[in-house]
């Protein structure tokens, strides 16, 4: 327990916004249709309509991103980069899915990546002062 205690908030924070991810990329590949539905009734399906992209297409593209912003975010490898991009993403994800409850839920994981993005270039900033 005592371990547990010591880990710093951002790294715990790193993680669970890292699992967010993960569990939506694994839902994207498992379960397409959740993604598709959700497009399908959203305004995205018609700027995909517009570039000839199908949202199947773009249900895959979405779990490779999400995906990746895991490994980064896992891996603590380009954090500022993978903060700032889960941030935007989530702003995105906020507009598509336009229920309350689930603007709510989402709100919770986007201010955890804007909490991480802050922070990363907190870091950034002060190590660059230094040199």
């Amino acid at each position: 327990m005592k371990k547990l205690l010591s880990v710093p908030p951002m790294t715990l924070i790193r993680i669970g916004l890292a699992l967010v991810f993960l569990a939506n990329s694994i839902t994207a590949f498992v379960y397409p249709s959740e993604f598709i539905e959700l497009i399908e009734a959203s305004f995205v399906a018609g700027i995909l309509g517009l570039v000839g992209v199908s949202p199947a297409l773009f249900v895959v593209g979405i779990g490779f991103n999400d995906a990746i912003v895991a490994a980064l975010l896992f891996l603590n490898r380009g954090r500022v980069i993978a903060s700032v991009w889960a941030s935007l993403w989530l702003v995105a994800v906020l507009l598509v899915r336009g229920e309350p409850l689930e603007i709510l839920e989402e709100s919770g994981f986007l201010l955890m990546a804007l909490a991480l993005a802050q922070e990363s270039c907190r870091v950034v900033l002060t190590s660059a002062r230094k040199r």
